[in-house]
């Protein structure tokens, strides 16, 4: 099985989880700063997001293969 999301996808994710960091208790310069952060940088179709695609993708991918049973099996009577 093989998920992968694309930029706008991410960009998106990124988005919901900044509103919920928007919604701290922070002063107007740090807001100010996060907010111009993800609309200068963030945009998705800058070479930043698509760093993190492919990183939040390649991290799905060893979640998965990780989770997958081993063919191999070890013996009851060890």
């Amino acid at each position: 099985m093989k998920v992968e999301f694309n930029a706008e996808e991410v960009h998106q994710m990124l988005e919901a989880v900044m509103a919920d960091v928007g919604k701290l208790k922070m002063d107007k310069h740090d807001r100010a700063v996060t907010h111009r952060w993800l609309t200068d940088e963030m945009t998705p179709g800058s070479m930043t997001v698509q760093r993190l695609t492919e990183k939040v993708n390649e991290e799905i991918q060893r979640l998965h293969d990780r989770s997958e049973v081993s063919a191999i099996k070890k013996p009851d009577w060890l």
